[in-house]
């Protein structure tokens, strides 16, 4: 699928400067809120971006403080082991 974005010509200019890839960087946010918001797994963002192997799209989410969902339970029962 291809996805045309309408950009007022006066931020497109302001973009092109800050993005080298507008295009990469556009796929990239929707994958990263794609994610956020459930939508996405980890390995359809990997699928999405093209990305070599689900570490490299971990990285990616992380990048942007992106952490897999934990519940706080989970989360306490694999710390536990480590508390003195």
């Amino acid at each position: 699928m291809t996805l045309d974005l309408p950009i007022p010509a006066a931020l497109s200019e302001t973009l092109r400067t800050q993005f080298t890839d507008l295009p990469k960087a556009a796929l990239e946010g929707v994958a990263l809120e794609g994610y956020r918001q459930g939508i996405l797994s980890l390995a359809q963002v990997r699928e999405l971006l093209d990305l070599p192997s689900r570490w490299a799209a971990q990285a990616f989410l992380e990048k942007f403080g992106c952490w897999p969902d934990y519940e706080p339970a989970t989360l306490h029962a694999e710390l536990s082991p480590l508390e003195p």
